[in-house]
């Protein structure tokens, strides 16, 4: 019964009619509005808080809430997890991770200015001293990735990397235990880092695609004689 409210408030929303920070009509005045009970009212709030629409506090009128980019990212985390397990899904993720980290660093490397690399440089400096230490690099590389879409300035990057690195936890612990990984990593990091710090889009693309390559070659790990092992 509910769902008459949800989608004529959403589609208000989305019209203009109610804008960021104004507050909703009163439970009251909502029960007259939409012939529903106070409880449908509230399952209807309800509904509406959960797709980021409106915020809710106690005492108070909910209110129409401006835009979270990872909104949408966070609801779909548990989905995203069940879907990497398997390995198609996972050749997929990676499709999509190269696709959009490849233009984050090649948008990346065009906005650059001189704080920018000042802090990707601490960030390089510090996973170079982490390399011997799993937990400590993988830490570190989470975060040169994060800042390299941090300049870009999009939002929607930026949680998108947020939630990239939790939903590939897994696949970041076990690569990094693989012998000599952690150097191979670095020096990609090292060659996507000079490639922003020049200012080459091209080869900022091509550096951040080849360390996403690698990475692919040895994730899922394969056992000996598996059928699936490229030949060389």
């Amino acid at each position: 019964m509910h769902e008459e409210m949800v989608e004529l408030i959403s589609h208000d929303i989305r019209e203009g009619v109610y804008v960021i920070g104004d507050e909703l009509p009163s439970e009251r005045e909502l029960m007259e509005e939409f012939g529903i009970s106070r409880l449908t009212v509230r399952e209807g709030v309800a509904a509406l808080e959960s797709r980021g629409l409106i915020l809710t506090r106690q005492g108070m009128r909910a209110r129409v809430a401006g835009p979270k980019p990872g909104f949408v990212l966070d609801r779909l985390s548990d989905m995203a997890r069940l879907y990497l397990v398997d390995p198609k899904g996972l050749d997929a993720f990676m499709d999509v991770r190269e696709i959009v980290e490849v233009g984050t660093a090649r948008k990346a490397a065009k906005l650059a200015d001189e704080t920018a690399i000042l802090r990707l440089q601490d960030v390089l400096e510090r996973n170079s001293a982490a390399r011997g230490d799993v937990a400590e690099f993988g830490r570190t590389d989470i975060e040169f990735h994060r800042v390299i879409a941090d300049i870009t300035g999009n939002p929607i990057l930026v949680s998108f990397y947020q939630a990239a690195a939790e939903w590939l936890e897994e696949v970041r612990s076990t690569s990094l235990k693989v012998p000599g990984q952690t150097q191979r990593a670095f020096e990609a990091h090292e060659k996507i880092f000079a490639a922003i710090k020049a200012r080459d889009t091209a080869a900022a693309g091509r550096e951040m695609s080849e360390h996403l390559l690698q990475l692919a070659s040895i994730y899922p790990p394969r056992e000996p004689n598996d059928p699936s092992e490229p030949l060389h």
